[in-house]
């Protein structure tokens, strides 16, 4: 094995340690998924003389989760296949956790996404006691679920509602909230100590196994129909469609493969999970939020902006650290803030202006909002007409940021959408206003801004320099 380091004890204690040659971190590779099904397959073979297993790793993280960058390829056609592979290492983890002999994970470093997911295979984690060090599933931020059975084990581990603010929230927590909450069963202060605390654990339960493997058990909380969780549950779609606007499919699909899943067995739930991180992960939401919130992100710097587990569409949030403001966030706003008025001097209502803005995924108010302290129902808007607000509000920016693109006020594609979305409020779901028109497709982008032009006036207009800056913006 390349990426594995699979080896016994004299005293029958196996240990993989997770070392990927020549990356600073360990990911889900095609290559570890395979010698990671082939370890344990071996531990299977090896199980007469085994006493337990550790899940180690060789790096200063223990796990990073899945390689993102493969998925910005993927297309719809993909997802069938993208559910076998899923199903695939989520088979492993199960004959993992089925093997008939304790498993311990150490984490001595951060446990992101997938690798969580891989230290929730095992049955205990012990964690070092350093308050820098985050754990958690974070996927959702990025337009994507946990997949590999985050979702199915974290319910089955605190129940639906404790469940709820790290599956659909996607937020991160330090190994003493862990502990607190029952996810690690133990902190040491070092790398001698956590090992020495999995080897007491792995003598003390030599017959462990899954909580929802043995015989009477109930989910935390209660099951989804008991009358007190059924009236919790019944308001949550509606809740989180109020704060997502319907625009962002993870957080629904998170919610769903929670409810669903406790109504089923595990290998039920399993799939369920599967089927819809397969849906997400072809759609082009997850890819405009995994080009900004993940590679630009970094391209561009981590300081300036909320740290992976912040959901993007939650920029009122009081520990959302605020975006500087420029030159370039300040037209933005005065661009949104136009078009908005010109709606109004249009004759169109107020509240309908605000309603396109809300529906379009902004997270400011137009300032014609001042003037509208009720909204009437949205059903009495006609649906082509709040459509064409929306995308007059949404091309009206992504032209204004291609125009300080060119002209230099801001620096960088990463920049501009970074700030545009966590300076001037643009829709998270589109990855900001430059990943919006490549979102559109350059052609079709160019199509309707000549459109809009031809009917609204030259500000939608696309001139030669305009259009070279959205193609160049465009490469890879």
């Amino acid at each position: 094995m390349q990426t594995i380091d699979y080896r016994i004890d004299a005293d029958g204690i196996a240990t993989l340690c997770f070392d990927a040659p020549g990356a600073r971190v360990n990911t889900m590779t095609a290559d570890w998924e395979r010698e990671m099904i082939a370890a344990v397959e071996q531990l299977h073979r090896d199980k007469p003389g085994l006493k337990g297993v550790l899940l180690t790793s060789a790096k200063s993280t223990f796990f990073a989760g899945a390689p993102l960058r493969q998925l910005l390829a993927l297309r719809e056609a993909d997802a069938a296949e993208g559910f076998r592979s899923i199903e695939a290492i989520k088979h492993a983890y199960r004959r993992l956790e089925t093997l008939g002999r304790p498993v311990v994970a150490l984490l001595d470093g951060a446990a992101l996404g997938g690798g969580w997911e891989l230290a929730l295979a095992a049955h205990a984690r012990f964690a070092r006691d350093d308050q820098g060090l985050r754990f958690g599933m974070p996927e959702v931020t990025l337009g994507l679920i946990p997949g590999a059975s985050g979702i199915v084990k974290t319910v089955r581990l605190l129940g639906l509602l404790a469940a709820y603010p790290y599956l659909v929230d996607g937020r991160l927590f330090g190994p003493r909230e862990a502990l607190q909450s029952g996810l690690v069963q133990g902190l040491a202060d070092s790398a001698a100590g956590l090992r020495a605390q999995a080897l007491a654990w792995i003598a003390a339960h030599p017959d462990a196994a899954q909580p929802w493997d043995r015989p009477g058990y109930r989910l935390p909380g209660g099951a989804p129909a008991e009358p007190k969780l059924a009236a919790a549950l019944s308001i949550a779609p509606a809740a989180l469609a109020a704060r997502t606007q319907g625009l962002y499919p993870a957080p629904q699909a998170a919610l769903e493969a929670m409810v669903e899943g406790a109504l089923v067995d595990i290998d039920t739930a399993l799939r369920i999970e599967s089927r819809k991180l397969a849906k997400l992960m072809v759609g082009q939401v997850a890819k405009n939020m995994i080009t900004t919130f993940f590679f630009q992100r970094k391209a561009a710097g981590e300081l300036a902006w909320p740290p992976p587990g912040f959901p993007p569409w939650r920029r009122d949030a009081a520990d959302a650290p605020p975006w500087p403001q420029s030159d370039f966030t300040r037209r933005l706003r005065d661009a949104f803030a136009d078009e908005a008025a010109t709606m109004h001097d249009e004759g169109r209502a107020v509240p309908l202006i605000v309603h396109a803005a809300r529906a379009a995924g902004m997270t400011i108010e137009p300032p014609v909002a001042a003037a509208a302290p009720t909204m009437p129902m949205a059903a009495a808007w006609p649906a082509a007409d709040l459509d064409g607000l929306k995308q007059r509000l949404l091309y009206r920016q992504a032209i204004e940021a291609a125009r300080c693109l060119a002209d230099g006020v801001v620096g960088s594609v990463a920049e501009a959408n970074l700030a545009s979305v966590f300076g001037a409020g643009f829709p998270a779901w589109a990855g900001g206003a430059i990943q919006f028109v490549a979102s559109e497709g350059l052609e079709r982008f160019e199509a309707r801004a000549a459109a809009l032009a031809a009917r609204h006036g030259p500000r939608f207009g696309l001139d030669a320099a305009l259009r070279d800056t959205l193609r160049g913006a465009s490469r890879p």
